[in-house]
């Protein structure tokens, strides 16, 4: 009975201890915290973008270009800091045309976008010479037979003719001549020292007067049409004897000499000079041009091209459009010689 005993206790004892291994063992084991997860990526930006804007126009008297500095565009969008480069860059001596500019916007991730603009850089034209002495008689002058808006006398006849100064080829060749240079606007001088009726022959002092009181770079001559008419003897030589003289005196002085041919006669009017006599005396300032290495500024090639349009009634003095031809075709030479390149 006492050993019963005994192995029930022990047996107790046991199953207690059992119990509590038991319970020990179920107990959750400690350790050290896990890492939370990594945050999500930031989101990636849209690519750049660029937009450039209108062409830029600009206007120089160089004849190299011109230096121009300009704003890049701004760029829309991309990762980071974005980098905008153009190439030719600001700065840059555009030449005288259109030439493209590319610019390029480049992110951190290394994209790009591109866009493309005109740089057109103009010449502004300017001359060599501003100050012009135009000399001779009345087409010189300005006087027109029928100016516009006149009326004829109750004859129909034209008793005389009427000096419009605006009309004259010397105040139309200085309008061309500021607008076309009008950087130098200010600065042109066409001094009309055209007399009506006056022959070549009594001009050689006039002239020489005419000479002093300007002090042209550039004479512009046409004279002889009141020298010839009726075909006197020795008037075409007489006349153009006294040319040469002026020219070669206009020379002596450094001064550049346009000569000028006379205008072509109207067969209708009532005071034209014959064909045959304008015929000789153009062909010795023809000849004056040449041996005097001066221009020949050929106003008849001009106005032969349409005579009842250029000459007016009397058959002699240019109409309003015969004086702007007349203008233009001292201009055209003008240009040709004297615009810088």
């Amino acid at each position: 009975m006492g050993n019963m005993k005994s192995w029930f206790v022990r047996s107790a004892t046991v199953v207690l201890l059992g119990v509590v291994l038991i319970s020990g063992c179920s107990k959750t084991p400690t350790g050290p915290t896990p890492e939370p997860p990594p945050p999500p990526p930031p989101p990636v930006a849209n690519p750049p973008s660029l937009t450039c804007g209108d062409g830029l126009s600009r206007a120089t008297t160089s004849a190299t270009g011109l230096e121009l500095h300009f704003n890049a565009p701004p760029p829309t969008d991309g990762q980071g800091s974005v980098n905008v480069t153009c190439s030719p860059n600001s700065g840059f001596t555009f030449p005288i045309g259109t030439t493209p500019v590319t610019c390029t916007a480049t992110d951190s991730l290394n994209r790009t976008a591109t866009c493309t603009f005109n740089v057109t850089i103009s010449r502004i034209p300017q001359i060599s010479h501003t100050k012009f002495l135009a000399f001779g008689d009345s087409i010189t002058a300005g006087e027109v037979t029928v100016p516009l808006g006149a009326f004829f006398n109750g004859d129909g006849r034209i008793h005389k003719q009427v000096l419009v100064p605006a009309a004259a080829y010397p105040s139309v060749l200085l309008r061309t001549l500021q607008g076309r240079y009008s950087s130098q606007a200010g600065a042109f001088v066409v001094a009309n020292y055209g007399v009506a009726g006056e022959k070549a022959i009594n001009a050689r002092d006039r002239f020489t007067a005419a000479l002093n009181a300007v002090r042209p770079e550039v004479v512009l001559l046409i004279h002889g049409h009141n020298d010839i008419p009726g075909g006197n003897d020795g008037a075409a030589s007489g006349a153009a004897r006294e040319m040469e003289i002026m020219v070669q005196e206009a020379r002596l002085r450094g001064m550049r000499v346009y000569l000028s041919t006379i205008a072509p006669p109207r067969s209708t009017g009532n005071r034209p000079i014959e064909q045959r006599w304008v015929d000789d005396f153009n062909g010795r300032i023809r000849v004056i041009a040449a041996r005097q290495g001066v221009r020949l500024v050929d106003v008849y090639a001009a106005l032969i091209t349409d005579v009842p349009r250029y000459i007016g009634v009397d058959g002699l003095h240019p109409t309003e459009a015969g004086y702007a031809k007349i203008a233009d075709t001292f201009f055209q030479v003008i240009q040709s010689e004297l615009e810088v390149r």
